[in-house]
């Protein structure tokens, strides 16, 4: 599979683009529906803190995704020209012990982290680029 590329604007709107575009994309390529529910799950996770939180003016801005099949399942890069931000250093936070403890924001991250096999994130040229990996899971008749 090529690399695919989408361009969307800093809208929260777009998510909705950005999740149709994945099952497109998804189909053409054959990837498993385990690998698109979590290439869903981290691009939008990580999309809607960078259309909240990588902007301090109303400008538009654009973010690209990419996505590419890999032999065991796929990569997606988004790339920001937000304030830096790298999601591996961001401090983990701590499950909560119940649906009254959870603290409103913090978890998009802890999603993320759980649901890539590999994650990669550099500034290159006034850009974030984060990228992130997912595989399928091995079931005990894949082995």
């Amino acid at each position: 599979m090529p690399v695919e590329r989408l361009i969307i604007n800093n809208d929260v709107s777009e998510l909705r683009r950005v999740t149709d575009w994945l099952r497109a994309s998804a189909a053409a390529s054959a990837l498993p529906a385990e690998i698109l529910h979590k290439l869903d799950v981290c691009a939008n996770e990580a999309l809607i803190n960078i259309i909240s939180y990588a902007y301090e003016d109303t400008r538009r801005h654009e973010i690209t995704v990419e996505l590419n099949a890999t032999p065991h399942g796929a990569s997606l890069v988004i790339r920001d020209d937000g304030k830096p931000f790298d999601l591996l250093a961001a401090p983990a936070t701590a499950a909560p012990a119940s649906l009254e403890e959870a603290a409103v924001g913090g978890l998009g991250i802890r999603l993320i982290r759980r649901l890539a096999t590999r994650l990669y994130y550099r500034r290159e040229n006034g850009v974030n680029v984060l990228s992130l990996e997912t595989e399928r899971t091995l079931q005990p008749s894949d082995a």
